[in-house]
């Protein structure tokens, strides 16, 4: 094999690599993670490239939902949640190092910080066009009950999994 063979394969070896790291950690924490149930506060934009899809806000979303918020600085944040006798997660604290030792009925979910937001890449559920009308119709009949599954790693990675509207399952 001469060497412009030799770069040339490498070179499409490098971007086939490349283009698989970008979902590999979403993948992975989908297979290895914890199931969360977290109630959610929809909103429905739309985008032209990739069609319709719900921006969910969560509880957590909200930094003023976690007593002591204001302590914490940087871009960098875990959101410490903890299971509810209702099978829902709900904020206990907001910090900026990974915690050690957390106990069985509490998760760190890893998330960008400012002032007024917290994202943690599991805020947007894009719709698909048969079902749009159905989702829309059960989150204006049901926002109360409504839920997100997410799953979380256990370096506090989130991948968000399905939406629960009512009685209504919707994978991602």
């Amino acid at each position: 094999m001469n060497r412009r063979t030799l770069f040339f394969l490498l070179a499409v070896a490098a971007q086939i690599l490349i283009l698989a790291a970008v979902p590999a950690q979403k993948i992975y924490t989908r297979a290895t993670g914890k199931s969360v149930m977290l109630k959610i506060r929809p909103v429905d934009p739309y985008n032209i490239l990739s069609g319709y899809y719900v921006t969910l806000n969560y509880e957590i979303t909200d930094p003023s939902s976690f007593p002591g918020a204001k302590d914490v600085s940087g871009n960098l944040v875990y959101a410490i949640i903890e299971k509810g006798s209702d099978g829902v997660w709900h904020p206990v604290s907001l910090t900026n190092s990974f915690p050690a030792n957390l106990p069985e009925n509490r998760l760190a979910i890893r998330g960008r910080y400012n002032y007024w937001r917290t994202t943690y890449g599991i805020e947007e559920f894009f719709i698909p066009e048969d079902k749009r009308d159905e989702i829309e119709k059960g989150l204006r009949e049901n926002r109360d009950q409504a839920r997100a599954e997410i799953k979380v790693d256990s370096k506090g990675n989130a991948a968000l999994v399905r939406l629960l509207i009512g009685d209504h399952v919707y994978d991602n």
